[in-house]
C-alpha cells in the first residue's frame, strides 16, 4: 500500500520541476472518453519522449493533471505541461482549463464533448479546443473510441483557420490488464490543408493496468510514425491514482 503523505511528496516533487504543442512528438495526449462518473476524482503524471526528433535530438515532454467530475454529466481538469527546450530540460510549455461534457448515450454507445482552453507565455498564440468524444462497446471484452479535435489560435501571433484531428483506439480487457492500439492524425487546418505526406500520422500499442487495490494504474506505450512528417517513436508512459 502507498501512503498518502508519499504520494503528496511525489507530486510536490513533480510540480516544482515542471510546469505539447498539437504535433505528436514527445506526446502527453490520449484517446480521451467521453463517460463522466459522478464522485471521481483523480490525478496523474504522464511522460512523452521522442529519443530521436526531427533535429536528430531527444525531445521530453511531460505534465500533471487533476480532474474532478461535477456530477453524473460533467467533469472538469486542469493541468500544466513542460518539454525540453534548448534553454532548459524543463522549460514551461502551456497550462489548459477542461470541461467534459456527456450528453448522450447507451451501455453500448457513448459520446460527449470537451471544451479547451489553453494558455501559453513568451508571445505564443492561445487557443481554445472543442473535441467530440466517442466511446463504443464492441463486446463484453472490446472497446473502441474515436475523436474528432478542433483548435482555433487566439491572442498574438494567432494562425488563421482551425486546427482538425483525429483519434482513435481499440482496446480488450483481460485479467492481466488492457492491450490495445492507438491511431493519431493531425491534417493541418482549415486555412492550409496539409498533403498526406506531409501530415502526422502514427499508430502503436499500449498496455495499461490497475495497481493494487488503492486506485493506482500503469499506462505505457508507443507511437510510431506512419508518415515523414510524423516522429519515427515516441515512447509514452503515465501514472494516475484515484482519489
Amino acid at each position: 500500500m502507498i501512503k498518502k503523505t508519499t504520494v503528496f511528496k511525489f507530486f510536490v516533487f513533480i510540480s516544482w520541476g515542471i510546469f505539447v504543442s498539437p504535433t505528436f512528438a514527445d506526446n502527453t495526449g490520449g484517446v480521451f472518453g467521453p463517460v463522466v462518473n459522478e464522485g471521481h476524482k483523480s490525478f496523474e503524471y504522464r511522460i512523452g519522449f521522442d529519443p530521436n526528433n526531427a533535429a536528430g535530438e531527444t525531445s521530453f515532454a511531460q505534465r500533471i493533471h487533476y480532474q474532478q467530475a461535477i456530477n453524473g454529466d460533467f467533469q472538469w481538469r486542469v493541468l500544466a505541461q513542460a518539454r525540453k527546450t534548448a534553454e532548459s530540460d524543463n522549460d514551461f510549455d502551456f497550462i489548459q482549463g477542461e470541461l467534459t461534457w456527456e450528453f448522450a448515450g447507451t451501455d453500448n454507445y457513448k459520446t460527449g464533448m470537451r471544451f479547451d482552453l489553453r494558455l501559453r507565455d513568451e508571445g505564443r498564440a492561445n487557443q481554445v479546443g472543442v473535441n467530440w468524444m466517442n466511446q463504443f462497446k464492441l463486446s463484453n471484452d472490446w472497446y473502441s473510441r474515436f475523436l474528432v479535435l478542433t483548435t482555433i489560435q487566439i491572442g498574438s501571433n494567432s494562425a488563421s483557420g482551425v486546427g482538425l484531428q483525429t483519434r482513435a483506439n481499440l482496446w480488450k480487457k483481460a485479467s492481466y490488464g488492457d492491450v490495445g492500439v492507438e491511431l493519431f492524425s493531425s491534417y493541418g487546418t482549415t486555412e492550409k490543408f496539409k498533403d498526406f505526406s506531409d501530415q502526422s500520422h502514427a499508430i502503436g500499442p499500449f498496455f495499461q493496468k490497475a495497481i493494487g487495490k488503492d486506485g493506482w494504474q500503469i499506462y505505457a506505450g508507443v507511437l510510431l510514425g506512419i508518415t515523414d512528417a510524423s516522429p519515427d517513436t515516441d515512447f509514452r508512459f503515465r501514472l494516475s491514482k484515484k482519489l
